[in-house]
């Protein structure tokens, strides 16, 4: 083999590379530092980032609710149920790591966990 060739290759295997990189972190997009997930029967249904204003729409097992983000923070809302337990507790933060739970929709909202925390 030639040098040039070696070299091509070389330049070859570098881009190769690099687009791999990129196309698992496109544009160089950060992921969000924490991740909260909504589940309805021990399934996730939504992950959300808490830095990004939204507001999630939910259909659990006993009617409907809606999960607002706001600031950092994240509520329920217009909740389908009873006792309004769930809207009741008001507006959490990641950093509280406090689970909202709505028993008659079998829907949890809390802070992902990875495993090696």
């Amino acid at each position: 083999m030639k040098k040039t060739e070696k070299i091509i290759i070389g330049i070859l295997l570098a881009a190769s590379l690099l687009a791999i990189l990129v196309m698992k972190n496109p544009f160089g997009k950060k992921e969000p530092e924490v991740l909260v997930v909504i589940e309805h029967q021990g399934k996730v249904i939504q992950e959300f980032d808490p830095e990004t204003d939204a507001v999630y729409h939910v259909i659990g097992s006993y009617g409907e609710l809606d999960v607002e983000v706001k600031d950092g923070k994240y509520r329920v809302t217009n909740e389908d149920c009873p006792n309004h337990i769930c809207a009741n507790m008001g507006w959490v933060s990641p950093e509280e790591d406090l689970p909202i739970v709505c028993m008659p929709n079998e829907v949890i909202v809390m802070v992902k966990h990875d495993g090696n925390e």
